[in-house]
């Protein structure tokens, strides 16, 4: 009897524990500041980075900083929370204190903080990873004294990385790859001395270029030590990584610091990206279809030919012809109006921000072309923001209002794959698509494509 009764409790023990194994439900609440949306959008960054599958969590806010978010996990991944990075693991349960102006300020308890918390500090690779450090970067008078400051908080952060307890070794192989990848960029950004230098006239602008080619060749053989092992796909959900990419991808880059070809693997994942990229840059244009049926015979990895095959159904119900996605839009005064209210009229749509640069160059363009047909009434223009609302009406406390001038937020128009502007549109009376990638206001050529509809 008592070893039937001690069968019975084993059975329960082992059933116990293989249930509780296969716990994958991550747990993510807590505070988000400095945002003014209710809604905020957490994405994948490692099956993003790494099989081009865009995944994103819609997470509410309540009172518009309060979240509290539940979802399962297979295994664990980097995610993206507007500037905070997190590594979440299956199990993981945290409580989470961020901002949406800094991942700095961000704080971390429950399962799965410490990685957190150490993520915080991670570096930003497009403003030069460690150039943004002050108190180490005063200490760089010349360019040959940055490896030796960069190698010194190099060793520090990975001190720093390996004291770390309660995290995977996977996770600390990964950052300690970040944090050489760190460096390198750091040196190959070089220009940000020459630019500081200029500024306080100790050198002349013009020879910024010729000092960092000079510094970039001083550096090679810094540089070589850290890029011994590029050939690893998984560094791919690494931001700092993908930021390298674009430049040690380079023949020249590779050629000067003798690096090998990269494997099959990679390159079927640049090529991908080459693909992915075109429809974004060309739209869904006959001449880069025909490229692309081409190019896809030599993608093999099923991800990769899954992705590309999505963005291609995705862009081809944004091509011409095809019916447009109704959009509602919010006006100065705060009453929103819908963009099949339009409909009869040609519809010229330029999406612009006040922090885009180019689109700030190109509105004037846009607004004489408004001008110029403000008197047909078979056209209508609209100027599209995707500020924040407070940022887009602060605007035009200062600048006088031309034509149509609506606000959006970006997530609201997923369906016309809006990656980047400027970007214009042109709608059809029948409301049916020209194109979505119509040229800029610049040679004549956006106009006649209009004059073509009216």
């Amino acid at each position: 009897m008592k070893k039937s009764l001690y069968l019975i409790v084993l059975i329960i023990s082992c059933f116990s524990c293989t249930n509780e194994s296969k716990n994958n439900t991550v747990i993510l609440k807590g505070t988000y500041a400095n945002y003014e949306q209710d809604t905020l959008y957490m994405k994948n960054i490692t099956s993003e980075n790494m099989i081009y599958k865009e995944e994103v969590h819609n997470i509410a806010l309540n009172k518009d900083t309060n979240f509290y978010y539940k979802f399962e996990l297979e295994k664990p991944a980097y995610f993206q929370i507007g500037r905070t990075f997190l590594f979440l693991s299956p199990g993981d349960s945290l409580v989470a204190t961020l901002d949406g102006e800094t991942r700095r300020t961000a704080t971390y308890s429950g399962t799965g903080s410490e990685a957190n918390n150490y993520l915080t500090q991670v570096t930003y690779p497009k403003a030069g990873s460690y150039w943004p450090l002050q108190e180490e970067v005063s200490k760089i008078k010349d360019y040959k004294e940055a490896p030796e400051v960069f190698k010194n908080l190099t060793d520090k952060k990975i001190t720093a990385l390996e004291q770390l307890k309660n995290v995977s070794e996977e996770f600390k192989r990964l950052e300690k790859a970040r944090i050489k990848f760190d460096y390198v960029n750091s040196l190959l950004k070089i220009q940000y001395l020459f630019y500081a230098q200029a500024r306080e006239g100790l050198i002349e602008r013009k020879d910024i270029k010729s000092l960092v080619e000079e510094a970039k060749d001083y550096y090679i053989p810094f540089v070589d030590d850290y890029l011994k092992d590029i050939d690893d796909t998984s560094y791919l959900q690494l931001e700092v990584f993908q930021t390298l990419l674009y430049e040690i991808r380079k023949e020249e880059f590779k050629a000067k610091h003798n690096l090998a070809e990269f494997g099959p693997e990679f390159q079927e994942y640049i090529l991908t990206g080459n693909l992915i990229n075109g429809f974004k840059n060309e739209g869904y244009t006959s001449t880069f279809i025909k490229k692309l049926n081409t190019e896809l015979k030599n993608i093999k990895n099923p991800d990769y030919k899954a992705a590309i095959l999505e963005e291609q159904k995705q862009y081809e119900s944004i091509s011409a012809g095809q019916p447009a996605t109704d959009l509602t839009f919010t006006k100065l005064d705060g009453s929103t109006v819908k963009l099949s209210d339009f409909k009869g009229k040609v519809i010229v749509i330029d999406l612009w921000a006040t922090w885009c640069g180019p689109c700030m160059r190109l509105k004037p363009s846009f607004e004489a072309l408004e001008k110029k047909y403000e008197s047909n009434d078979q056209i209508e223009f609209i100027s599209l923001s995707l500020d924040t609302e407070k940022k887009w009406l602060n605007y035009f406390e200062s600048h006088e209002p031309k034509g149509n001038q609506f606000h959006i937020f970006r997530n609201e128009l997923a369906n016309y794959k809006v990656s980047g502007i400027p970007r214009f549109f042109v709608i059809d009376k029948d409301f049916n698509i020209v194109d979505v990638f119509a040229p800029a206001p610049l040679n004549g050529e956006l106009e006649n494509l209009i004059k073509k509809h009216i």
